[in-house]
């Protein structure tokens, strides 16, 4: 076993693995929230690797915003938890979505549909 230890589990992530939201605002449609999860290694924690959320919003037109990372203490992540993302760096879509998280099966569906890849992280 290696010196560096993997993350500890937390299943408050599991939405966000492989994961994809709807982004509505006044309750229309107004684009998707892709996430993914992986872990990278810390000084902050020397001998533990953390996670790391990946997400990246898609406009209904299919044009993607640059990937951003969240990590502890979760800022868009806890965001995604209560209902909502604040989108920045949009330009004129700029602001607060609510988010309605996908089940899993529905997840997959839609990312596949979108056309989701690892190269979107």
């Amino acid at each position: 076993m290696g010196l560096v230890k993997p993350p500890r589990a937390d299943p408050s992530i599991d939405p966000f693995v492989d994961g994809l939201g709807v982004l509505s605002r006044e309750g229309l449609p107004a684009g998707y929230v892709a996430t993914t999860v992986g872990e990278f290694w810390s000084p902050s924690r020397p001998f533990r690797k953390q996670w790391w959320v990946w997400y990246v919003v898609i406009w209904p037109n299919g044009t993607r915003e640059p990937s951003t990372e969240d990590y502890p203490p979760w800022s868009a992540v806890a965001e995604m938890r209560n209902g909502y993302l604040d989108v920045q760096g949009a330009g004129a879509r700029d602001g607060r979505y609510d988010v309605s998280l996908l089940d899993a099966d529905e997840a997959v569906a839609e990312r596949m549909r979108l056309g989701v890849s690892t190269r979107d992280f």
